[in-house]
């Protein structure tokens, strides 16, 4: 029996990569398929919730603390977008399964980063409309950029590069005295209301759509990661209010924020522009 190494991306923490090495038959390796890693949806936001239950008291500082703790561990879920078309194909396979109870699910392939394709068991994803994307799924992730991203998968930390078909929900800042050049773009995981920008216009504050949640938010940087502020942190300077563009009709929605003396126009709506690549998602029965 001879040897050989079967590498299976583990994690890519720091630039290093693990591999598992594994001892099977010397016959040819198309018999032996690698079982894709399974992702599952984050727990985050029932977690913080569970805890504002348990603890009513709990200052909104010690919930940031306790809250950007349990983000580090488990990421959040970061809906990503699929078309219209990949979306038909799904509601068609759903359509057709004998027991309709029975989860979907999907995989994909993708390149993490320094290292080979790693295939995926994706969560199930979810076919009604929102807002104006067809379907979607919810990966959780830890940081989020143009080119790549951080998964939490199996307890792990895996970057990978980000592929061109993965439509995400976006917010931008734009010129306050035009409204028309974009200054600055986050990606962000959900349409949540924006409730602030920091004075260095890196930080894009959201609100959380859950009323228990209404004393802390959600902060994005433009570096692309995640944490957790108190809601006081993202209105100190003045709090927002809704504007209609001040040049022709337009189907976003924009917040103005005046403070410090200058002022913040933050324009958001979900994206679902973007056209997925053919095979790029496999569906599997």
């Amino acid at each position: 029996m001879k040897t050989r190494c079967s590498r299976i991306i583990i994690s890519v923490l720091a630039g290093a990569i693990f591999f598992l090495c594994t001892v099977v038959p010397s016959i040819p390796a198309q018999q032996y398929k690698l079982a894709p890693l399974k992702v599952t949806r984050s727990t985050f936001i029932e977690q913080v919730k569970a805890l504002r239950a348990a603890n009513p008291k709990m200052t909104p500082e010690d919930l940031v603390a306790a809250a950007n703790a349990l983000l580090d561990k488990n990421g959040v879920n970061f809906a990503i977008s699929f078309d219209a078309a990949t979306c038909d194909r799904l509601r068609k396979v759903k359509s057709e399964q004998k027991d309709p109870t029975v989860p979907l699910t999907i995989g994909a392939t993708l390149k993490s980063v320094d290292a080979e394709g790693a295939a995926l068991a994706l969560p199930e994803p979810l076919l009604q409309p929102f807002h104006n994307c067809n379907c979607y799924i919810e990966l959780p992730l830890l940081q989020v950029t143009d080119s790549d991203f951080i998964a939490v998968i199996s307890g792990r930390n895996i970057k990978f590069h980000m592929p061109a078909n993965f439509s995400t929900f976006e917010a931008k800042l734009l010129d306050p005295k035009t409204e028309g050049p974009v200054k600055r773009k986050w990606r962000i995981p959900f349409r949540g209301s924006p409730v602030g920008v920091s004075n260095d216009e890196n930080v894009l504050y959201l609100a959380f759509p859950d009323p228990e949640l209404s004393d802390i938010s959600f902060a994005v940087f433009g570096e692309g990661v995640f944490q957790i502020a108190t809601r006081a942190e993202a209105e100190d300077g003045g709090k927002g209010k809704l504007i209609r563009p001040s040049t022709a009709p337009s189907a976003d929605s924009r917040t103005r924020f005046d403070r410090w003396g200058k002022s913040f126009v933050v324009s958001y709506m979900p994206p679902c522009s973007v056209k997925m690549q053919p095979d790029f998602v496999q569906i599997v029965r």
